[in-house]
């Protein structure tokens, strides 16, 4: 903790209201991206394009903050990221034309970046050991009840007040971050001096370990989960099934239900339980056989509300279990630099996510075959880098072993 006391409570809160803030401005206008295409009078993977530049963009701002964070502080650096936010929210209201929505949507990704990084970076400053674990798990929570409202409140602000109305909302979360970043003392201890050697000598300590490599792509193939399904879901369930928006925001609630229930999972701990690691070759699995369940389904049964929803469900679930011990795993490696290793984290993970979804943009809505089979691919590689993860994890703890038995 910094000198200046920062109530345990609400670090948690801060920490909890930023995590959430990147989410929801993903997923607060995602049941709006049919009728925002009509309005822009463009293609589902033009309009798409909003959501995959809003990420690409998170993904660099996290390489911008993370080490001016590590340098000038937290607090400073949150100040500017939001007002990068505030002024994409208030040109995302103003766009006339795709170009310039997306041009908004790029800023605001670019901005919100330094409120999920440094939610990170805070917890890594004011907590340790089991407390560390703990907030992360708050911290992965926050994000998954993100997806479970942010679609349903999306929904009926497009359907009582049109699609810009969701963007309205964003701008008001905006100043209500304002308020708790007021209301936040600095927790950097000890800043780290920002010079280009220095950089590059961090960053290659945190690219170079395995560990690290494998929580990035394990952690970008879980939350592309649910970006994927939140872009191609709106117009297989608006267009091909003839649902109205507001079915879909219900949709995404329960999946982003069962996100959040599989995160809470994590607070479950017992000696017959399986450990943290354990869980991940379970989920990882689980996840998979969700999407051969959903390809068997699909070739059987064909696209039905219930054949598409069921196995995502599950695939959430599964994911949400997952996330807080790859994110607690990712960011605990080297403590002394948090800021840099949030950033190189945040940025890896949401390039893998960004690919993902570029690709999803490709699949057809009018059937649930090529969807299943891209959630069959994108299992199937979680559990390789899964499997990756665990035997790095054992080497260290082999390595112990060994030295204790000769001595």
């Amino acid at each position: 903790m910094s000198q200046t006391a920062n109530h345990p409570r609400f670090l948690l809160f801060l920490i909890c209201a930023f995590a959430s803030a990147g989410q929801l401005a993903i997923d607060i206008y995602v049941p709006a991206l049919p009728t925002m295409a009509q309005f822009f009078q463009t293609s589902p993977q033009a309009i798409q394009s909003s959501v995959t530049g809003y990420l690409m963009a998170y993904a660099f701002g996290q390489l911008v903050f993370g080490p001016l964070a590590d340098a000038y502080g937290r607090k400073r650096v949150l100040a500017l990221g939001l007002a990068i936010f505030t002024v994409g929210c208030l040109l995302s209201m103003a766009a006339t034309n795709l170009e310039t929505f997306v041009f908004a949507r790029c800023l605001q990704g670019f901005g919100i970046a330094a409120t999920n990084l440094l939610a990170k970076a805070i917890i890594t400053d004011s907590f340790s050991g089991v407390a560390l674990m703990h907030a992360f798990t708050y911290m992965a929570t926050a994000w998954g009840l993100a997806p479970i409202v942010a679609p349903v409140i999306g929904a009926h602000l497009q359907t009582l007040f049109g699609w810009r109305s969701c963007l309205t909302f964003l701008l008001l979360y905006s100043f209500a971050m304002w308020l708790v970043l007021w209301r936040y003392r600095e927790t950097l201890k000890q800043p780290v001096q920002l010079h280009p050697k220095t950089l590059w000598k961090n960053a290659r300590m945190v690219l170079v370990s395995p560990v690290f490599r494998s929580c990035f792509l394990a952690q970008g193939l879980c939350y592309s989960i649910l970006l994927v399904f939140n872009i191609v879901g709106p117009f297989i369930v608006q267009n091909t099934l003839h649902k109205p928006p507001t079915y879909f925001g219900y949709v995404a609630l329960a999946i982003g239900l069962m996100y959040f229930l599989g995160g809470i999972s994590n607070r479950v701990h017992h000696p017959r339980l399986p450990t943290p690691e354990q869980r991940l070759r379970i989920g990882s699995r689980v996840m998979t056989g969700a999407a051969v369940l959903m390809l068997i389904l699909a070739v059987t049964v064909g696209l039905q509300v219930w054949t598409l929803t069921s196995p995502v469900l599950l695939m959430a679930f599964c994911a949400g279990a997952m996330y807080p011990t790859l994110m607690a795993k990712g960011n605990s490696i080297f403590p002394h630099i948090a800021g840099l290793t949030s950033a190189i984290l945040g940025f890896a993970l949401l390039v893998v996510a960004s690919l993902m979804m570029g690709l999803a943009g490709f699949v057809s809505i009018h059937s649930l075959t090529p969807l299943a089979v891209f959630f069959v691919v994108l299992g199937l590689t979680t559990i390789w880098m899964i499997g990756n993860l665990l035997r790095h994890l054992e080497v260290p703890v082999a390595a112990a072993a060994l030295g204790q038995s000769s001595n």
